[in-house]
């Protein structure tokens, strides 16, 4: 399975997100500051990093995944956010998002943005998209 980085400054939607991809055998890194993000990104080298738009503190989500991809600019990036507004946004503002996920979603929804991302499977982004991927689901941590 896949190294997957999350970076995401709510403890407990972290926290069930990264256990939610554990369960599926993913290899999961959680940083909850931009920081810790950008340092864990560029030091363990993810196949994926999963990270919010808006971020307490010194920068956004989209300058994290532009900083670690300067280093590594074949990283997978999936850019999620909680404010529908800023959903073109977050898909223009990095060159090399694969998709942006509008928060909550549904636990199926993350699971097949990440194995498709893993395919490079591009052909499932709907035309309707920002740049990349765009989706409007539910997290449902339980089922």
């Amino acid at each position: 399975m896949a190294r997957i980085l999350i970076v995401e400054d709510d403890p407990f939607f972290a926290e069930v997100l990264a256990c939610m991809l554990g369960l599926e055998g993913h290899d999961i890194l959680v940083a909850n500051t931009a920081g810790e993000g950008v340092w864990l990104g560029l030091a363990k080298r993810p196949d994926v990093v999963v990270s919010d738009w808006f971020l307490r503190g010194e920068m956004h989500g989209g300058e994290v995944c532009r900083r670690i991809l300067a280093t590594w600019p074949d990283m997978k990036i999936i850019m999620m956010t909680g404010h529908h507004e800023l959903l073109s946004q977050a898909a223009e503002y990095c060159e090399g998002v694969e998709a942006v996920l509008a928060k909550p979603f549904h636990k199926e929804e993350i699971l097949d943005v990440i194995r498709r991302v893993l395919s490079d499977d591009t052909a499932f982004f709907p035309a309707h998209s920002h740049a990349a991927g765009s989706y409007n689901v539910l997290l449902d941590p339980v089922s």
